[in-house]
């Protein structure tokens, strides 16, 4: 199996990479610097596609900006539509389609105080995920979004203190790359 991960050096993307190749299966890797270096995506085909990329900017509204507000979108949401119309542009899939996975996040559905520009960015990334999966089925495409509650990665520790939460609440990257990789597996 050969899997395109992006956001390949965060904490749940290397999980996801390490877990991949535990699996025997051939990963490429695919880092935001990757995408804003204007590179094109490495070629296929690919069974299967990891989106573990993004930000987690944490302000209250009263100080959230223009330019933070969608930053955050462009990352978190934006990144993943355009390498996703890149490989349906150029058919990186292969013969057998292709399972995608966007790791998007609890606060798809549940706000925060500050949050407001990661929720609204996670939120338009499951809706997306549900939006592409149907377009994109009949080509033998399988998208989903996969909304975990909190992931112990240097991110979540950035954003947790802000969030009310404690380490103790949030599970460990591998867990969940173990998880992406199988529904991606079956």
């Amino acid at each position: 199996m050969r899997i395109l991960i992006a956001g390949a050096s965060g904490g749940i993307g290397s999980a996801v990479v390490a877990a991949a190749q535990a699996m025997h299966c051939q990963v490429v890797e695919w880092n935001r610097a990757d995408f804003e270096s204007g590179a094109a995506l490495p070629p296929g085909p690919y069974d299967g596609f990891v989106f573990a990329s993004g930000v987690c900017n944490v302000k209250p509204l009263s100080a959230l900006d223009e330019s933070a507000f969608m930053e955050t979108i462009r990352i978190n949401c934006g990144l993943f539509v355009f390498m996703m119309r890149e490989i349906v542009r150029r058919k990186l899939y292969g013969g057998n389609g292709m399972r995608v996975v966007a790791v998007s996040s609890v606060s798809a559905n549940e706000g925060w105080a500050g949050g407001a520009a990661y929720c609204a960015s996670k939120g338009a990334l499951s809706a997306v995920c549900r939006a592409m999966d149907a377009e994109l089925a009949p080509r033998g495409i399988s998208v989903s979004a996969i909304e975990p509650r909190y992931v112990l990665t240097r991110m979540f520790r950035d954003c947790a203190g802000r969030m009310g939460v404690s380490e103790s609440e949030a599970m460990d990257p591998r867990e969940l790359a173990e998880d992406i990789l199988k529904g991606m597996t079956k």
